[in-house]
């Protein structure tokens, strides 16, 4: 079965001539390459998945050295692991060696050898992933299904390839669920009872923190989180990450306006992170003596983590001052130092209309309210650099606020009064 047509139709025929010519180059040094992974479960399910993972059998470091040389694009190389990274145009294609996994204990990161490409499958979690799609010259655009993938993509059933995977990794305890919402899918019989036994027998107890804490990350970029994180504490796998999540009946419903309220806000406020508004949401509740630790040890990336808790640290005391700001001026002040992340807490755990008033015409109006000189412009003013200017721009604001509607010049003039006082 050839899929080279579905990638023309789903991506472009500009994608179709790149994987052949990967192809070309793999033959010219004797070796097999394939495209793994869920690129070939979503071509086969006709949803482009940009995701591209090139799985050699041999050494994926002088490949991918061979490949970035022909194509003239940055190569990136991980020895450790035996992968790289290529970045042409808009894409970043991953390769990897194809590698036999041993895990020393469960839940333990596995330990690798070379291989070939029914050990590299066979490792994967379940067989909709477990398919490969050959770009080699003599077979090209072939589906390589061993473990009859297609045959599960297409009655809907997520089925583990054999039966120590879920003691083998835990995290594919979530990944089953996850990609059963996705796709809404359901787990065939024996996976199904595999599933329920791990629970039972606590096997994602041997997870670290941060592995549990991927899984998490990931459901936040799902479309229904929502959904997702409720079968997660229904199963009892969200109370892994922390035991207060065991108590918690359903998550709070207004998990499910995130991805608007932060596309709303992302139009005021460039950088707010979609991942640390979830994760201020999910950890609200809990003590920030007690949040804090786990987001230091979540593996998150530090500028999400120190997001988080600026927002679980402020967002209660910028609530008070919202609550008794009386005008425009005492609104902008309560919050024209919040993180995004903090404006977004406050939607999503304010219940006062009144407050939900205030909120909107900060995001709506004065947020947006900015001075027409710049820090450039006060120094070369002779106005040294330091708080002194976000005082004055503070004044600029509070001037615009009020109605003024003030010339660049008007502005300077202002500026050289406050800072002569």
């Amino acid at each position: 079965m050839s899929l080279g047509s579905n990638i023309q139709y789903l991506y472009s025929s500009n994608l179709l001539d790149l994987l052949s010519k990967i192809g070309q180059i793999a033959n010219k040094n004797s070796l097999k390459a394939y495209v793994v992974g869920g690129f070939v479960r979503d071509l086969l399910l006709n949803k482009p998945n940009y995701d591209i993972d090139i799985m050699v059998e041999g050494d994926a470091i002088p490949f991918a050295t061979s490949v970035g040389q022909e194509l003239k694009a940055e190569c990136k190389l991980i020895e450790r692991f035996h992968t790289a990274h290529i970045y042409h145009e808009n894409l970043v294609i991953d390769f990897s060696s194809a590698r036999k996994e041993y895990y020393p204990h469960p839940g333990a990161l596995p330990e690798v050898t070379f291989s070939n490409i029914r050990d590299d499958l066979y490792r994967r979690d379940f067989t909709i992933n477990a398919m490969a799609l050959s770009i080699i010259p003599d077979q090209p655009f072939e589906l390589i299904d061993l473990f009859n993938g297609k045959q599960d993509l297409d009655s809907k059933i997520i089925r583990i390839l054999h039966g120590r995977s879920f003691l083998d990794d835990p995290t594919r305890l979530y990944r089953a669920l996850r990609f059963g919402d996705r796709f809404n899918f359901i787990m065939e019989p024996k996976t199904e009872m595999l599933f329920e036994k791990a629970i039972q027998l606590s096997y994602p107890s041997s997870l670290s923190t941060k592995r549990i804490a991927a899984e998490i990350d990931k459901a936040f970029n799902e479309k229904r989180p929502l959904s997702l994180l409720t079968k997660y504490q229904n199963t009892g796998l969200l109370a892994y990450f922390h035991k207060s999540f065991s108590e918690w009946t359903r998550p709070d419903f207004k998990f499910s306006i995130v991805p608007a309220l932060t596309t709303r806000l992302r139009s005021k406020f460039k950088n707010i992170s979609d991942s640390a508004v979830f994760w201020c949401f999910l950890l609200s509740n809990m003590p920030l003596e007690e949040a804090k630790p786990l987001l230091n040890s979540s593996g998150l990336l530090h500028t999400v983590t120190s997001q988080v808790i600026d927002s679980l640290n402020s967002w209660q005391t910028l609530l008070s001052k919202l609550i008794i700001a009386n005008n425009k001026i005492e609104i902008y002040n309560a919050l024209k130092n919040s993180c995004p992340e903090s404006i977004a807490l406050l939607y999503l755990k304010n219940k006062n209309k009144d407050v939900e008033k205030k909120l909107n015409l900060y995001t709506n109006e004065l947020a947006s309210i900015k001075p027409l000189i710049t820090g450039d412009d006060l120094i070369e003013a002779g106005i040294k650099p330091g708080p002194e200017i976000r005082k004055i721009f503070d004044r600029i604001i509070e001037k615009r606020i009020e109605g003024f509607s003030l010339t660049r010049k008007e502005e300077l003039d202002l500026a050289t009064a406050i800072s002569n006082i």
